[in-house]
Order: structure tokens, then sequence, then C-alpha cells
């Protein structure tokens, strides 16, 4: 195997959440450590919307979309989802044999799509047993029930069992214990470590555009489902941050249908005070800058809003998952954030509690939240390659 070469796996059928989180991760390590070099295997299309990432590169899998829990289609291709799964399984198979990884790095899902990475996994415990396999998982699934049933049916216990050497959480054991939850045995246990939040903290841009007339920040993420909420905003709750003295910034999402997008889009340009972005490079410099901001319930956008210390109002998505909702309660319980439900959604209590919360000051973040989820995931990085760690670069994706 060669020095320093990392391969990642990235879960990749809704949004762009997973990838974000595994570009930061190899940019920081790869920014630490010179030597390293990372090849990622995803099927989403957005990888070149990020820019100055360096040593690394990507191969782009056949693109699947889902449909409901662990049923997926080909979200291009006219292909079966077995016939799609069968030929990505035939390139990561290949990939890890011929790229020799020191390191293999999966994000999000243990086993891959559909168990599509498992015969990867186990090739490599057969025939390059030094290589450290980590399983690295946001701070929350779904819920208990959902996972405990998805797990078992798919042999995932079984797999972190047999195939990983580490298992990082992304989150804080306070805030949300996956062991108890998820009833994970002692033997998976021993293996996991709670790495805290990962966020990229301050970009290192200087002040720009961004940081002029006090805005209200409309996020969705990678915006596969968000229409429901853009839609709502630009309703009512818009023109009442107009005539407050605010701006609304809307940032569609790459992944918002292409329909939908150029509607919103045409709406919003015609209103006086909404500026829309198709998709915006550096989410930190928005969040940074933003007065409130107004999104889901994703990790990342929740980490940078609460790394900020933003006023913000979520409105989680409740399917496929649970996982926004779960995540939004408990920091809710927490002071972080403020929830407003998909099924009390209207353009009327939207503008409500919006315009209720402008002029709000930092929020106050209880001293259990841990942001330093991606310093310990580069440190842990150099103990497997025996370096030392030296100051962290800034990075901005």
């Amino acid at each position: 195997m060669a020095r320093g070469r990392v391969f990642a796996y990235c879960h990749d059928s809704v949004g762009i959440g997973h990838l974000t989180r595994t570009l930061s991760i190899c940019d920081r390590v790869g920014r630490t450590y010179p030597f390293s070099s990372f090849l990622v295997a995803t099927g989403t299309p957005y990888v070149p919307l990020f820019q100055n990432l360096q040593r690394l590169d990507y191969i782009k899998l056949p693109a699947l979309a889902k449909e409901a829990p662990e049923t997926y289609r080909g979200k291009y291709l006219p292909m079966s989802s077995n016939d799609l799964i069968e030929y990505r399984k035939t390139v990561l198979r290949d990939t890890v044999e011929h790229f020799d990884p020191e390191i293999v790095l999966v994000d999000k899902a243990a086993i891959g799509v559909c168990g599509e990475l498992l015969p990867s996994l186990r090739w490599l415990r057969r025939h390059r047993p030094d290589v450290r396999i980590v399983f690295g998982m946001r701070d929350i699934e779904d819920s208990p029930e959902a996972t405990i049933a998805q797990w078992r049916q798919s042999g995932v216990v079984e797999a972190l069992e047999s195939c990983f050497d580490e298992i990082w959480v992304y989150g804080v054991r306070s805030m949300f214990d996956v062991v108890r939850a998820y009833r994970l045995p002692e033997s998976v246990e021993e293996k996991l470590s709670f790495m805290g939040y990962v966020t990229r903290g301050r970009c290192g841009h200087a002040a720009s555009e961004a940081c002029g007339d006090p805005y209200v920040l409309v996020t969705v993420g990678g915006g596969t489902d968000g229409e429901f909420l853009l839609e709502r905003y630009l309703s009512n709750a818009a023109d009442h941050v107009g005539r407050a003295g605010y701006r609304s910034v809307i940032v569609g999402g790459p992944d918002l249908p292409p329909g939908p997008a150029e509607a919103l889009r045409r709406r919003a340009e015609g209103m006086n005070g909404v500026q829309w972005l198709d998709f915006e490079p550096c989410m930190m410099c928005r969040i940074r800058a933003a007065k409130l901001v107004v999104s889901m319930g994703g990790y990342n956008t929740l980490c940078q809003i609460a790394a900020h210390r933003k006023p913000a109002l979520i409105v989680p998505r409740t399917k496929p998952r649970l996982e926004q909702a779960i995540r939004a309660q408990v920091w809710a319980e927490r002071g972080v954030v403020d929830v407003l439900g998909v099924d009390q959604l209207t353009p009327a209590t939207l503008a409500e509690r919006v315009v209720g919360m402008l002029g709000r000051g930092p929020t106050h973040i209880c001293d259990e939240m841990d942001f330093n989820g991606l310093d310990r995931v580069c440190d842990r990085f150099g103990t497997f390659w025996k370096a030392e760690v030296p100051d962290a670069a800034a990075v901005c994706l």
C-alpha cells in the first residue's frame, strides 16, 4: 500500500451533506499532512462545485435517487436499481484493490447503499489486513426503532463488528447517545469514539458583499426536498422581512429539481429585497453575516449555525427519516435553535415566527456542545500515520 492514500466512500442519494462533510475532512487532513492523497467514490455530480481541493480526485458512480428507506432508483440512467447496484459494486471492488489505500473512510452507510460496499470491505480484510477501515457517522441516523430494525435486517451491526477498526460519531454523547439509542453491543461500542461536531470553523475570507445590509438567510441544504419551505417563505415572510428593514438571501441548492428551481428563482427575482442564489460556495460566509437563519435540519447547516451562535428557525424534514426532526428537537431543548414543525408550516405561521425572531442577539450555546470534531479527526489520521499535527489551516468548502 502507498503511504498517505485514503479512499473515502460517500453516501450520495439525497442532497450534498455527506459529500460536504467528507470533502471537509479530506481537505483538512490533506492540508495538515502534505504526503496524503484522497480518492472519493460518490454518485453525486456536485464534486466540481467545491474548489481548491488539493491532492483529491473522485470516481463518479452512477447516481441513485431515494424513493423510500432502502429503496432506490437510477437518478439519470434507465437501468434497474439491481443492475446499477451491481455495477457500482464492481467499480468499488476494483477501486480498493488498484488504488491500494492505507486508510478507508466510510461515511454514513457502513456497508454502502444496499450493501454495495460489503464485498470491498471483505476483500480488504482478507487481502489487505493492515488497512485501517473507519466508519464515520453523523450524530443521529434515524429514530431508534427504524435504525435498529434496518441495521439488523441489512447486517450493519455484524459488519461493524467484523469489517471496521474504528467508528467515529460526529457528535456529542450527552446530546444523543447512539450506543444506547441504537442498542449497540459492547463489541461495537469498544470501537466507537464521539469526536464532537464536525464544522469547518472560520473560512478566512475577507469581509465581502455578504456582510452588507442585514439579511435573513434561507437555506435548504442541497435542495432535494426544500421546495416546500422556499415556496412558503416567498409567499409571505419575505415581504414582512423587507418591511422590517432586512433583505432575504435565499439559497436553493444544487439538487433542487429544475422545474421548481426555475419557478422559485423567477418569483424571487421579481421581489424587492430578495436575492436568489442557486448555490453558495461558502455557506460559512453567508451564515456568519446573517442576522437570522431559516433552514431545514441538516447536520452541516446546524453545526455552522451553532458554531457562529446565529438565531435560527429550523423546519426539519420528517420523511424518509426522522433524523432532522430528532436533531432539531434535541437542540431546541437546549435553547440552540427554534423549531417549526412541518405540520404547522403555513405562509402565515412562518412569517409570524420569522418576524418574531428578528433582532435577536447571539444564541447561547450550552457547554456540552463541542465543535472540535474536525480537529480530532485530523489528529486521528496523524495517529494512524504517527505524524505530528501542526496548526490547522482554515478551509472553506
